[in-house]
C-alpha cells in the first residue's frame, strides 16, 4: 500500500511541474527571451557577483545590480523588434572578439592532429596537419607559397 501513495505523490509533484513550466511559456508568450546580449550581461552580473562576494565593494555592486537589471529588462521584453535590433547592433560589434574566440576553440579542439597558420599576404587561416616535417603550404586563397615546419 506505501509504494501506491509513493507513486501518487511522484504523479501530483510531475503534474505541478508540468503544470509550472506551461504557466511559465504562457508568461513568456510574446516576450524577448534570452538572447545574446541577455546572456552577456547576466554572464557579467554573476562575474561581478562572485567579485563582489570577496571585495565587498558598492561600486562592483551597483554595476552587478545595472548588468542584472538590464538583462532581466530583455527577457522579459515585448518590445521584440526593437531588442533584435539592440542585439543585432551587440552582435556586429563583437564579431572579431568572437571569431578569435571560436578561431582559439577551433585550434584547442584539434591540437593534437593540426597546425594552423596564417598567410602573410591575405591573413587567410591555413589549417595542415601536424607530424609532416617541413612542407610547403600553399594559401588557398591567394596561392601565396611558404614553407613551415609541422
Amino acid at each position: 500500500m506505501p509504494m501506491i501513495k509513493e507513486v501518487k505523490d511522484m504523479d501530483k509533484i510531475r503534474q505541478f511541474g508540468n503544470q509550472m513550466q506551461y504557466r511559465m511559456a504562457q508568461f513568456m508568450y510574446g516576450r524577448n527571451g534570452f538572447d545574446t546580449l541577455a546572456r552577456t550581461c547576466n554572464g557579467i552580473a554573476i562575474f561581478l557577483l562572485v567579485i563582489n562576494l570577496f571585495a565587498q565593494s558598492r561600486i562592483v555592486y551597483l554595476l552587478w545590480l545595472v548588468f542584472f537589471s538590464y538583462a532581466c529588462f530583455r527577457v522579459y521584453s515585448r518590445n521584440i523588434s526593437k531588442r533584435y535590433a539592440e542585439n543585432q547592433k551587440f552582435l556586429n560589434m563583437t564579431e572579431v572578439p568572437r571569431r578569435y574566440v571560436k578561431l582559439f576553440k577551433l585550434q584547442w579542439h584539434d591540437r593534437k592532429v593540426s597546425r594552423y597558420y596564417i598567410c602573410k599576404n591575405c591573413h587567410q587561416q591555413i589549417r595542415v596537419p601536424k607530424g609532416k616535417g617541413r612542407i610547403e603550404i600553399r594559401c588557398p586563397k591567394c596561392s601565396e607559397r611558404f614553407i613551415k615546419k609541422t
